[in-house]
């Protein structure tokens, strides 16, 4: 059973067009409504004046701020609880870092399937021709520390 409003629409947005500009206690002496129904329809109608001491933008700058710096860092900066914080982060669509999702280093993290995943895996004919390529790039290596050291002393000899 659904209850008739005795507030008709268009009373109800002069009113919450009246609360934007002014406290829900004036807007109800105002219209000589009850506080609670003032800040009830602000709620239905879209509208929620901020009960935060901290405005948006000061929230913006610590979710900002904790991106690049741990939390302990962030709530002594700005003085703020723990609670807050994570709530905030939550509320103003920043991705939780307590999850391993930190925007600026989600770049640097390689992206893979499961697919690619299974491209690592290495049989053993594979990993035994590894070793000879290492085993060879080793070998060439010590050729040129000999030639190198060899073209050193020609030229320690040719200064003399």
């Amino acid at each position: 059973m659904t209850r008739k409003s005795k507030y008709s629409p268009e009373f109800k947005a002069e009113i919450v067009e009246y609360y934007k500009t002014h406290t829900a206690k004036e807007t109800a002496e105002k219209f000589a409504i009850p506080k609670h129904n003032v800040e009830y329809f602000g709620r239905t109608l879209g509208y929620q004046k901020g009960n935060s001491k901290h405005p948006t933008d000061f929230k913006h700058e610590v979710c900002q701020y904790y991106e690049n710096h741990t939390h302990l860092e962030t709530l002594e900066k700005f003085g703020i609880s723990l609670q807050s914080l994570y709530t905030w982060r939550r509320t103003l669509g920043y991705r939780n870092k307590s999850r391993g999702y930190n925007l600026y280093t989600e770049g640097l993290q390689p992206v893979m399937q499961k697919r690619e995943r299974r491209d690592f895996m290495m049989t053993r004919s594979e990993n035994g021709d590894l070793k000879a390529e290492l085993l060879e790039v080793k070998l060439q290596h010590a050729v040129l520390q000999r030639e190198f050291v060899k073209l050193k002393e020609t030229i320690l000899e040719a200064l003399q």
